[in-house]
């Protein structure tokens, strides 16, 4: 019977802590703020949430509280060190009924957002960077992507999207986009080159390149934005910058080693001055320019340049991350080539 009573004691105890836990969880996590986060940003805590619309499970409750606080939930926020009841751990099940989140019992789902302007895209633009470059008004970057399929795993859960846009184009669409609210013209070409051949992607892009060149008369720098492939790699080059993980970029020149190549030089020297402007401002961003054999379409343009934001391995919101960042260097390069 004194056992019995013992028992009960304990397991009182402990749910008082846990109840403890929730009120503060719910006192301390400010959820009007995670709810205006972009889903993919949520990576950068190891966990997903199907938002707005989806439930909570127990993977995700448990992180929420390591999230809140350390001192409550430890370093090691693995869900096994949980009790469970009723095959649902108690975080995830208090959690649910005090905060009125529905309860999944499955894997978490990450659900695409819908295509919209939210108040936090308008303030990024109307503070970027602290500056507006006047003087590059008149002045146009294009962006295209050769492998049109290329995406990153922990968002597509594949490397490549065949026959489809992978999110190599959305990471173009965010440099064009930054590059756009520090004054500049930017574009990006709308075309999939990789598919139905994909050891065709240069020639069908090289139709782009001559396109882009004939069309435009103000056409300040070309870039071809791809993501790299480590061989072997067992996780993505990271760097934190401005508190947030970024995806390292890697600057690909070609050069005339097997075909005529009257601009790589130039190429070489633009791609130089990104690096060194990128060491002043974020350094650790671009990891380095590398030159290969093969043209890779530069010749066309002396401002041309093949970018690689991470790797397959790398998230969205990482990449994207140093989409804005590498925007902000193209930025100050573009500023001092124009004021030459």
């Amino acid at each position: 019977m004194q056992g019995n009573n013992l028992i009960t004691f304990v397991k009182n105890i402990i749910y008082l802590q846990l109840l403890l836990i929730v009120i503060i969880a719910g006192v301390g996590i400010d959820w009007g703020d995670i709810k205006m986060v972009r889903p993919q940003q949520l990576d950068h805590y190891s966990w997903r949430l199907p938002w707005p619309t989806g439930a909570i499970n127990s993977e995700i409750a448990v992180n929420l509280m390591a999230f809140n606080s350390v001192a409550l939930a430890g370093h090691n926020k693995k869900t096994s060190l949980w009790p469970e009841q009723d095959g649902i751990s108690i975080p995830q099940k208090l959690m649910a009924a005090n905060l009125n989140i529905p309860v999944s019992r499955g894997e978490p789902v990450v659900q695409k957002m819908p295509e919209m302007e939210l108040p936090w895209n308008k303030e990024e633009k109307e503070d970027y960077a602290g500056k507006y470059y006047d003087i590059l008004k008149d002045y146009k970057v294009v962006l295209y992507c050769t492998h049109s399929s290329e995406s990153y795993i922990p968002d597509s859960g594949q490397a490549n999207l065949s026959g489809r846009k992978g999110l190599v184009n959305t990471v173009a669409e965010s440099v064009a986009e930054s590059l756009e609210a520090g004054g500049i013209k930017a574009a990006v070409i709308d075309r999939i080159h990789d598919y139905p051949d994909y050891n065709g992607s240069y020639t069908a892009s090289r139709k782009t390149v001559k396109d882009v060149i004939n069309s435009e008369k103000n056409l300040v720098a070309l870039f071809d934005i791809h993501r790299d492939h480590i061989p072997g790699a067992e996780s993505a080059e990271t760097v934190n910058i401005k508190g947030e993980m970024a995806a390292r970029i890697l600057i690909v020149v070609g050069t005339d080693e097997r075909k005529d190549h009257p601009r790589w030089k130039e190429n070489l020297t633009f791609a130089e001055k990104l690096y060194q402007q990128g060491e002043e401002m974020y350094p650790g961003l671009i990891k380095g320019v590398r030159t290969r054999p093969g043209t890779y379409n530069q010749e066309f343009f002396d401002r041309s340049l093949l970018l690689e934001f991470g790797t397959d391995l790398n998230s969205l919101a990482e990449a994207q991350h140093s989409a804005g960042l590498m925007a902000e260097i193209l930025l100050e390069v573009l500023e001092e080539e124009m004021t030459k």
